[in-house]
């Protein structure tokens, strides 16, 4: 089971971690259990031998040391090949975590012969080892979510696991015979190699200042070129400019288009943190804007704070919690709730259904605006689908088109009445005297589009049915390149 968790965190960089994923590794591993059973009980009783199981087992620690050694590059190559296609993670989980699966789960049932002592006595004997066994699981299940993930890098937890197997088939084998003695140095040596891995160094490219693996993505810092980035799973966040602290990706720049229909903004709240540049950009030139940000991986503002100059102060601070569950636990109302969170392979589903835009009008002050970054074009079934289903919950919808990028900013407001292109120009220009926004709100409303949606042949997403990670192909191309 600690083999299961952690197969999440070599996948989700190639593959993401949507539904199609998490159902692929626990396909692969109720495969590798059935067959394993299988032939760990002929096996056993073929050969009811102590030797057998510990070579079984060391077989096992071999498969995690190439998982160790060249899982994530494996994945990588073979995300690149098939593609982050349901079926490209299924065949990749089969390959990468099928054989230690298979070896590993031989060993409950050839515990249970070799435990055995007579026939009356069996059903006692399996009933403690698959007991013993289950906990073990429960064990490393508890231990490696809430213990290893967030306390140590990918590394070093597979060569924990490579460690302890290794261990285990050492204790098997029998050192009065020249075959176990073979054997035992062979776990010896793997096990050494496993502590020789963990403790080297971290090598990184020179562009990489940090990577860090949480509960719910990996994450990486690179810089080039003095632009500082962040990653997400392999997926483009956020970027700034070292030198201005300013948002060096285009997307980041055009959440002040807001101002075009909320003119006199004082309070906003971003959905997705990212780097922190939204609320920096906007508080850059509306000093008295209040920005809140929710994000649900804590070591996110973390990296913000270290890597991307973010400060909190009496009119910023940030939230830890999932974005939909503070909006429905809030007691207030913000002028712009701007969603950023529709990046990568796989999205959080509940933020963007019926269900959630009903919330988000309860949560947006009278004249309030919300805005929504959608990393992809209007061919994308995804964005067809959110732009349908916005439209259902409010009646006046703006669609802007990124300049250098694939993205799109939308924005929802409850008026009823559509700002035409000329009263849009004409708030720009005026606007434009009191900000110095790069691009400036003109520029932005130049690049208004028209978004229509055939709902009869576009999904409606609902709490019930809300298929986005079939949709998605958000991360399967370069987002858009740096520039201003």
């Amino acid at each position: 089971m600690a083999l299961e968790i952690i197969s999440s965190r070599v996948l989700a960089p190639h593959f993401g971690n949507s539904v199609y994923v998490w159902g692929s590794i626990i396909s692969v591993f109720l495969a590798a259990l059935s067959i394993g059973y299988f032939w760990g009980g002929r096996l056993a009783d073929r050969r009811p031998e102590i030797g057998v199981l510990g070579t079984l087992i060391l077989a096992a620690t071999l498969c995690e040391m190439v998982l160790l050694l060249a899982g994530t590059r494996l994945a990588g190559l073979l995300g690149a090949w098939l593609g982050a296609t349901p079926g490209g993670t299924l065949l990749t989980a089969t390959l990468l975590f099928g054989p230690p699966s298979v070896f590993l789960a031989t060993v409950s049932p050839f515990a249970i012969r070799l435990a055995a002592r007579e026939i009356a006595g069996l059903g006692d004997t399996a009933g403690r080892l698959f007991a013993l066994s289950t906990g073990g699981s429960l064990f490393g299940t508890l231990v490696s979510t809430f213990v290893l993930i967030p306390s140590l890098e990918l590394k070093r937890i597979l060569a924990l696991l490579v460690l302890v197997t290794a261990i285990a088939a050492g204790l098997t084998f029998q050192r009065g015979a020249a075959s176990g003695l073979l054997r035992l140095g062979g776990a010896a040596t793997l096990a050494f190699l496993a502590v020789a891995v963990a403790a080297a160094p971290e090598r990184t490219g020179g562009d990489v200042l940090h990577t860090r693996m949480s509960p719910y993505q990996t994450l990486e810092v690179t810089e080039v070129a003095g632009v500082r980035y962040l990653k997400s799973d392999r997926v483009l966040q956020s970027a700034i400019g070292v030198e201005d602290g300013l948002p060096a990706l285009n997307y980041l720049r055009y959440a002040p288009g807001a101002l075009l229909l909320a003119p006199e903004m004082r309070s906003a709240i971003v959905l997705g943190m990212g780097g922190g540049a939204v609320g920096s950009y906007l508080r850059g030139q509306i000093p008295e804007l209040t920005v809140e940000y929710v994000e649900i991986d804590p070591a996110v503002p973390q990296i913000a704070r270290d890597y991307f100059f973010f400060e909190e102060d009496d009119k910023t601070r940030v939230h830890v919690a999932d974005g939909r569950l503070f909006l429905v636990r809030a007691d207030r109302q913000w002028d712009f709730i701007y969603c950023d969170t529709y990046i990568g392979l796989s999205v959080p589903f509940h933020l963007t259904t019926i269900e959630f835009f009903d919330l988000v009008k309860r949560r947006l002050a009278p004249g309030g605006v919300f805005g929504v970054n959608l990393a992809s074009d209007l061919a994308d079934p995804f964005v067809q689908a959110v732009l349908r289903t916005a439209q259902e919950r409010f009646p006046t919808l703006y669609v802007f088109n990124v300049v250098g990028a694939t993205n799109l900013l939308i924005l929802a407001t409850e008026t009823a009445d559509t700002v035409s292109d000329e009263e849009m120009r004409r708030r720009a220009a005026e606007l434009d005297r009191r900000y110095r926004f790069d691009p400036s709100l003109g520029t932005i409303a130049a690049r208004r589009i028209e978004a229509g949606v055939d709902p009869a042949k576009t999904v409606l997403l609902t709490d019930d049915y809300a298929p986005a990670n079939h949709l998605i192909r958000l991360g399967r191309k370069r987002l858009e390149l740096p520039g201003r």
